[in-house]
């Protein structure tokens, strides 16, 4: 007999339903549906909340990819202005250990200034770039220059001799700078001096395009022109104050970052370059570094808080087998006396708990995509019902609410990147609790006295 029970799956089977019963089976009992549905709502909240997070790093390297250089390089120096720029550039193109890790190396010039219309200034950021092809750069395969989305063709054919300026996608709607404005730039000229102070140069200039970045805070606050025109604006002649670099990819900016301070400290550089040794090297990892710890403390904490409710699911999953196992006392004694191995008893009752945490996960994983993949839209439709019954409420002083700040997390969506592998390794996750839960009340099952039970039952 017990030969037979051992090795017959269908008598197992048979078995798990005798124990179960005939209408309420554990499966079914209000604190395993209770156990259901919190862990099933935990792994829902745990994908969507980590998808966010994982969108939001995603669309933060893309933009930072994608906004323009990866690592600046700049003087302390003549005010700031690197003179031997193009021999600095051949020495980190023809340097064995950084050709390989970087796409591009140019020279720029970076400056705060004002834009001015109607009486009203802006502050903005100045940047310019080389511009050696108008086909290049409508194409976007100018590494430095951001992807351009809104232009004016025979305008930009005169980008490298005439006052035209490039302006961020969203600074269209917050200024109404649109195609084809003038507007009157002021930005520091020439160098400091102790009688006149700094000097201020203007010019009028003519929007002539908008690029797009997908980075909120770049796309309301940058301005891009050719460096020809700008090395006349800022009176810089020949020079610029800034050089930077394309990396391939993100990882290797430290690296590199290491790379150029040793070549710059090597003795064939420092003969050939004047104030070599006032060079300074930056990288965008390290301008956004409190933006992405940020993110990444964010992330982990809320991963552990949403992580909690699938513990708390299999702390209710060994409370809910516990129960099951008290209820069938007599059958499992009944059984053990016909013969039941005790290993039995405890693969049905594991099993059992098993098989909740299966459906929960396979519940949890397919409505955690779902909304994680329709979180926009709905946000969105909140949105619009809040602003839509608000004014009723407050009257004119009702102000649109935004439930994804752009100011405060600079996209202009909210950014969803789901991760299969992750997705599988939580459903796993909480099945393999499940089992653990089920285990310990399935063991005090096992060693059941078959005698004791069906004579106190």
């Amino acid at each position: 007999m017990n030969f037979f029970f051992h090795r017959s799956p269908l008598i197992l089977l048979l078995t798990s339903r005798y124990i179960r019963g005939s209408r309420v089976t554990g499966l079914l009992s209000i604190k395993s549906r209770i156990s259901f549905i919190v862990m099933a709502v935990g792994v829902a909240l745990l994908i969507v909340v980590l998808s966010i997070f994982n969108g939001f790093q995603r669309q933060l390297k893309e933009s930072l990819w994608q906004g323009g250089e990866h690592i600046t390089i700049e003087s302390s120096s003549n005010g700031g202005e690197i003179r031997d720029y193009q021999k600095i550039i051949k020495y980190i193109q023809n340097d064995p250990d950084l050709k390989d890790r970087i796409i591009s190396v140019e020279g720029g010039i970076q400056s705060h200034g004002l834009i001015q219309r109607y009486n009203v200034f802006y502050p903005v950021l100045i940047k310019a770039v080389a511009v050696p092809s108008v086909d290049e750069l409508i194409e976007h395969k100018l590494h430095n220059f951001p992807r351009v989305v809104h232009y004016d063709r025979e305008e930009l054919g005169h980008l490298n001799r005439e006052n035209y300026i490039i302006l961020g996608k969203e600074m269209e709607d917050l200024y109404n700078f649109s195609l084809g404005k003038q507007l009157t730039l002021a930005v520091p000229g020439g160098r400091f001096s102790l009688g006149k102070g700094v000097e201020v140069s203007v010019q009028n200039f003519r929007v002539s395009g908008f690029f797009k970045t997908g980075n909120y805070k770049f796309d309301s606050s940058f301005v891009y022109m050719a460096l020809p025109v700008a090395q006349k604006f800022f009176k810089m002649k020949d020079s610029v104050n800034q050089i930077t670099i394309k990396a391939k990819s993100l990882d290797d900016l430290a690296i590199s970052k290491r790379k150029l301070y040793k070549l710059f400290n090597s003795l064939e550089f420092e003969q050939e370059i004047d104030a070599s040794s006032s060079l300074s090297v930056r990288t965008i990892a390290e301008e956004q570094e409190n933006l992405l710890a940020a993110l990444q403390l964010e992330k982990t904490i809320i991963s552990i808080i949403v992580f909690l409710f699938i513990i708390l699911a299999a702390l209710g999953m060994v409370a809910s087998v516990y129960s099951l196992v008290r209820a069938k006392r007599k059958s499992i004694g009944v059984l053990k006396a016909l013969g039941l191995p005790a290993s039995d008893i405890l693969l049905i009752f594991t099993l059992n708990a098993m098989l909740v945490g299966i459906l929960a996960s396979l519940t949890g994983g397919v409505g955690g995509v779902f909304l994680a993949n329709s979180l926009d839209t709905i946000i969105g439709y909140i949105e619009e019902i809040i602003n839509l019954l608000g004014p009723s409420f407050t009257g004119s002083d009702w102000t649109p609410v935004e439930l994804v700040p752009k100011r405060i997390y600079y996209f202009d969506k909210l950014p969803v990147d789901i991760n299969i592998p992750f997705i599988f390794m939580v459903t796993t996750a909480a099945t393999i609790l499940s089992g653990i839960a089920g285990y310990f009340p399935a063991r005090w099952a096992a060693s059941l006295n078959p005698v004791d039970t069906i004579r106190n039952d």
